[in-house]
């Protein structure tokens, strides 16, 4: 297909034929031949190596050391975008995924206020074509995902560009080209055991982990649009827990923690630290924490703080809660937390 066939088409259109042409693909294990045969026998996209100690060019998001690999510009490389394949860093012959940059050769400046709203469009339109809304959500990045057999497809917003992803899933449904996965909003189907994937080493690396989780939800709620409730508890005393819970609707973040806990050595603590008691919950409003770092780091204190004052020993710690979208529902995960997820309740969370 040349340029002229395609330049009236609106960036919905055009997404939608790209799906057309990517989604039939059978990569089949993923070699790299056997993915170079295939792009070049079905597409006519010319694979070719990326220049020694260079990066892809216009690859915004930056140089990536297991990216070896790009699609060669239209009409030899994607009809919408610039594309790379990704390949493992200890067997360069194993491709974990194929990557379009969509924010080079869609023009959906034309009919979108930005890169979030086209992005929303490409994963409505993804939708349709897989027959139901993503199976996660998952960030930083704003990223959503439809496991399938074999390969996975994803939808993601990085460093202010929309990127389409498929993903090897042969090689582990978790991995993910770049960076790992601070949090992931998952169907009960698709939740992993779970896992710390570093043990905490303390209070203050919790507090940091904890921080970088919040700061990429509340950074990326907005966008779904959606909201999140996070769940701090002992696990042997699930009554003893905090939580964290924000929505697109207003730029704020609410804690909250429970007022009457018996055996406290000092039951007004949070109060002397600025929490508002009311009949059964303390509570603590931070503005701002949607828009604004400083205020989420405060947060992540006042949690960390809550949760030693309920007397919860950090490794008896867990985690859960929901991430809600218009789509439904899903459990909240936290991979890197360091802390592990608490077995979800056996109803499961509605759409997911």
């Amino acid at each position: 297909m040349m340029t002229d066939e395609y330049r009236g088409w609106d960036s919905e259109t055009r997404f939608q034929r790209l799906l057309d042409e990517l989604l039939p693909l059978d990569m089949g294990t993923w070699r790299l031949p056997e993915v170079r045969a295939v792009l070049d026998d079905t597409l006519g996209w010319q694979v070719r190596p990326v220049t020694p100690g260079g990066s892809p060019p216009d690859l915004a998001r930056g140089s990536r050391p297991e990216v070896a690999w790009e699609l060669g510009w239209h009409p030899k490389g994607p009809r919408q975008g610039v594309g790379v394949l990704t390949v493992a860093a200890e067997d360069p012959e194993q491709v974990l995924a194929l990557e379009i940059n969509l924010s080079y050769g869609i023009a959906y400046d034309d009919d979108h206020a930005h890169e979030c709203h086209f992005a929303q469009t490409a994963r409505a339109v993804t939708a349709y074509a897989l027959g139901g809304p993503p199976t996660r959500l998952a960030g930083p990045g704003r990223r959503a995902v439809w496991h399938r057999p074999g390969t996975s497809v994803a939808v993601m917003v990085d460093e202010g560009c929309v990127v389409l992803q498929l993903l090897c899933t042969d090689q582990g449904a978790e991995f993910r080209p770049g960076r790992p996965d601070l949090w992931r909003g998952s169907a009960g189907a698709d939740l992993l055991a779970p896992e710390p994937s570093k043990p905490v080493r303390g209070w203050g690396d919790a507090q940091a982990r904890l921080s970088s989780a919040l700061q990429s939800l509340c950074a990326e709620v907005q966008d779904f649009p959606g909201g999140f409730t996070l769940l701090l508890s002992s696990a042997g005393a699930p009554s003893r827990f905090v939580r964290a819970a924000a929505s697109h609707e207003a730029d704020v973040l609410r804690l909250e923690t429970p007022a009457d806990v018996p055996g406290l050595p000092d039951p007004e603590r949070l109060g002397r630290l600025g929490w508002h008691r009311g009949d059964t919950l303390w509570r603590r409003m931070v503005p701002g924490a949607l828009t604004r770092k400083d205020p989420v780091l405060g947060a992540a204190a006042d949690l960390v703080e809550a949760v030693r004052t309920l007397e919860v020993d950090l490794f008896d710690l867990v985690h859960s809660g929901e991430v809600s979208v218009p789509t439904g529902a899903r459990h909240l995960e936290l991979p890197q937390l360091g802390v592990p997820r608490a077995a979800p309740d056996e109803a499961e969370p509605t759409g997911a």
